[in-house]
């Protein structure tokens, strides 16, 4: 099963998307988020990124890497930066992200699921892939409700 962490993630990759959070994100918030991805590293998860410009991360969970990636956050869950927890999930978070459902799935992915009761994806059955042309038009396409929805988390 794919694990359904606490992270802003988007695609079969996730990409963690700029959030509300992490457009006001302040410096210690983006220490914050070095110092979990530097945990994840640590705990067997090397591959893991460093949050990028507007504090999202952006990367694959590989075919057969999901329980390694599950045991590694799992294992920095109290170092998760501010905005980054299942427990930040507010409802109307979920129904932005089920507004930006509905945007992507007319926006030429019509396929593309709505989230799960913690906000997360799952496009492990879709077949995309980071970069993926289609789903990349979309996000653009739906840009303004994607920062409305304050996060994204996709796993694969």
């Amino acid at each position: 099963m794919t694990p359904k962490i606490f992270l802003p993630i988007l695609l079969a990759v996730a990409v963690v998307t700029g959030s509300p959070v992490a457009a006001q994100q302040s410096p210690d918030n983006h220490d914050a988020a070095l110092a979990f991805a530097q945990c994840v590293r640590d705990n067997g998860y090397a591959e893991f990124p460093d949050p990028d410009a507007d504090g999202g991360f952006k990367f694959l969970i590989e075919k057969g890497g999901q329980e390694r990636f599950r045991k590694a956050t799992e294992a920095c869950r109290d170092l998760a930066p501010e905005g980054m927890r299942d427990e930040d999930v507010s409802p109307e978070q979920i129904d932005a992200l089920i507004k930006l459902s509905q945007c992507v799935r007319e926006n030429g992915v019509p396929e593309f699921p709505d989230p799960d009761a913690k906000g997360g994806y799952d496009l492990s059955a879709l077949g995309l892939a980071p970069g993926d042309a289609r789903l990349e038009t979309a996000m653009k396409a739906c840009g303004e409700l994607r920062q409305g929805a304050g996060r994204v988390m996709i796993g694969g």
